[in-house]
């Protein structure tokens, strides 16, 4: 399971970094990362369980949908 997980994170990275990517979903995949990231949350990290739920929803929906992007292959 795990090395599905990291197969998926590599590919949503090589989706984000290919050429073939539309700007739009680079954009959606950056933001998504910011929030992840930045300490500003809809849920504050301070409240139980809810706190982190938000950001690891997002992250695995991010993951899940740009693994729907098929990169061409040189």
């Amino acid at each position: 399971m795990l090395a599905r997980l990291l197969a998926m994170v590599r590919h949503t990275k090589d989706v984000f970094l290919s050429p073939a990517t539309p700007l739009s979903v680079k954009i959606v995949l950056g933001l998504g990362l910011l929030y992840t990231l930045s300490p500003y949350d809809l849920i504050p990290e301070w409240v139980p369980i809810f706190g982190v739920m938000d950001d690891l929803a997002l992250a695995a929906f991010l993951i899940a949908w740009a693994n729907n992007f098929r990169i061409p292959k040189d």
